[in-house]
């Protein structure tokens, strides 16, 4: 008995050291796992912020003039803007006619396969200021009435004809003529333009990524690690036992 009770403390104290160090590493191993998480939030932040900071500018496409349709090769992917100038016989049929409230005109957009999607582009006039100085009618809303969703998605909530391109080709839009009755003729001109978009700071975004996959790949190991060493504790505990 002597002997066994010396042995049992030896045994004891080198269990409690080996503890001691096993809950070192535990805090390690989960420090750094929590610290992959910190990146991974502050990345993300960060691509929030440079999501917000992004802005847009249009790129002329194509501008025709005195003409009821316009066409050109889109590509898929890219956002473009479709714009209309009233002309002076415009100015001169919604002045006289004393309109009070915006006027439709019915259009069509033609994708490469056919399909159409159609709309109705409300145009309004601020009343004059001063006589003679009846400003022009100019495009305020657009009313979709039928989308070809295989071929396009549209901005309803833009006041200008926006839409997204999903299949590359030629696109049209026109002008109907026939149901337009409160004035008469084309307008002065339509315009297309291809809507870019640009980040204020391209440090931002880039940054963000990094950020994620480096505290990804932190909380990872760390979890990993941690994992490990709970399962060779727990096998510890039971060879001592």
């Amino acid at each position: 008995m002597s002997v066994l009770f010396p042995l049992r403390s030896k045994v004891n104290e080198a269990e409690f050291g080996s503890g001691n160090c096993d809950e070192r590493r535990s805090a390690l191993r989960k420090t750094i796992f929590f610290l992959g998480i910190m990146l991974v939030l502050i990345g993300l932040t960060f691509l929030i912020v440079s999501a917000s900071l992004q802005s847009s500018r249009k790129e002329e496409l194509d501008k025709k003039y005195d003409t009821w349709t316009i066409s050109e090769n889109l590509t898929g992917g890219n956002t473009y803007v479709l714009n209309i100038r009233s002309s002076d016989q415009w100015q001169r049929d919604y002045t006289d006619g004393q309109y009070t409230t915006a006027q439709p005109v019915d259009m069509v957009l033609v994708s490469p396969n056919g399909n159409k999607t159609e709309l109705l582009a409300f145009f309004y006039a601020e009343p004059a200021p001063y006589p003679y100085q009846s400003p022009h009618p100019v495009l305020i809303w657009v009313e979709y009435m039928a989308v070809d969703s295989d071929s396009l998605d549209v901005d309803e909530s833009a006041s200008w004809i926006r839409f997204t391109v999903k299949q590359s080709g030629n696109y049209a839009a026109c002008m109907i003529e026939q149901t337009l009755n409160w004035t008469a003729g084309p307008p002065e001109y339509i315009v297309l333009y291809r809507e870019i978009v640009e980040s204020v700071s391209p440090i931002i975004f880039p940054s963000g990524v990094i950020l994620c996959v480096v505290g990804v790949a932190v909380s990872v190991v760390g979890g990993r690690a941690t994992k490990r060493l709970s399962i060779r504790n727990r096998k510890n505990r039971s060879v001592v036992r």
